[in-house]
């Protein structure tokens, strides 16, 4: 441009505005305005300056106090403004919750489940996570829709079902283990490069079971132990170069725990249940926060728990024995066959 001013103060005004465009702060006005506007300026332009490149001529005053006018409507800067999100587990309970408010805190989504979801809040691409060559698509994909990279992956995929430890595996156990752990290993290593070149941060969603593990949904809480273990060396690892936490919640309803309802061995009475809010709250916590957090807790009693069972687990088995001992009493898995052996012990059977 030429302006009847400094050319510095222009280039900075074009600076806030490209800025708050990138961020997703500023919308753009719809193509009609815009060409009415620039037609209207070229118009005034070359009634001014004649017809010697007045495309490229201003005033200076009057383009400073249009670009501030502009920029009133710019939206306050977000935690989450321009940084682009993968989420696995996308189209459950939550993956939605975890999309929306990220998308809703600035930042671009795009989500993996096992099958495309077209009503979520943000782009939910098909993809089987316990299919390493679906996996390699389905990231190229992600990276592709995010405009190059990825700069936060959010492990949230997850399966729950009965399965004692007593019992031989089966292949619900092998179901588990292979989404919960072998899916976010895998999901996480094939991001690994653009979290790297992000310099961001992974967070894997856990379990309160993998720190204090509740009979008899076994390989749920081993999964989720294991998926600890694992963001624990993969911090070890990759650290100096990417953010690791872990989030521990607690129960939540949500569809998940329906086969272990159905089985007869609900963890209604074991669990207390807690807010989708306070967990989906958490992990923005540990995706905003300066510095990635280790472990973090969903509620205060979360808190209490995890404290509990890394600094007493004596205490702890006491405290789970008794109250599932409660449970047996009280004739909570009497319908349930998987729960056969566990009644026995308890001098329940039959």
């Amino acid at each position: 441009m030429q302006s009847t001013g400094s050319a510095l103060l222009v280039v900075e005004a074009q600076s806030r505005l490209l800025a708050a465009c990138l961020t997703g702060r500023l919308r753009r006005p719809s193509q009609d305005r815009m060409l009415a506007s620039v037609t209207a300026e070229l118009h005034a332009a070359r009634e001014r300056w004649g017809h010697r490149q007045p495309h490229r001529r201003i005033d200076v005053d009057r383009y400073l106090r249009q670009v501030t006018r502009d920029l009133k409507g710019v939206r306050k800067a977000t935690p989450l403004a321009g940084r682009r999100v993968l989420v696995t587990g996308a189209a459950g309970t939550f993956g939605r919750a975890l999309g929306a408010r990220f998308t809703e805190l600035g930042a671009r989504v795009v989500g993996l489940d096992l099958h495309a979801d077209t009503s979520a809040p943000v782009p939910v691409m098909g993809c089987d996570l316990t299919d390493p060559e679906s996996v390699t698509k389905g990231v190229e994909e992600a990276v592709r829709l995010l405009g190059g990279g990825v700069d936060v992956l959010v492990n949230n995929a997850g399966r729950g079902g009965p399965a004692p430890a007593e019992l031989r595996p089966s292949a619900e156990v092998h179901a588990q283990l292979d989404l919960n752990l072998l899916g976010a290993w895998d999901v996480t290593a094939a991001t690994l490069p653009h979290l790297e070149r992000a310099r961001d941060r992974v967070v894997c969603i856990a379990s309160r079971m993998a720190v204090l593990p509740l009979p008899p949904a076994a390989a749920y809480g081993v999964s989720k132990r294991a998926l600890a273990a694992y963001a624990d060396t993969l911090r070890l690892e990759a650290g100096t170069h990417v953010g690791v936490t872990t989030v521990y919640p607690s129960m939540v309803r949500s569809p998940i725990h329906d086969s272990t309802r159905e089985a007869g061995l609900s963890l209604d009475g074991v669990s207390r249940p807690e807010p989708l809010e306070g967990v989906v709250s958490a992990v923005v916590a540990a995706v905003t926060a300066r510095r990635a957090p280790r472990d973090v807790a969903t509620t205060r009693r979360g808190r209490a728990e995890m404290a509990l069972a890394r600094h007493a687990p004596s205490l702890a088995d006491r405290i789970v024995r008794r109250t599932v001992a409660a449970r047996v009493a009280a004739g909570a898995f009497a319908e349930a066959p998987l729960a056969e052996g566990l009644l026995r012990r308890h001098g329940r059977e039959g």
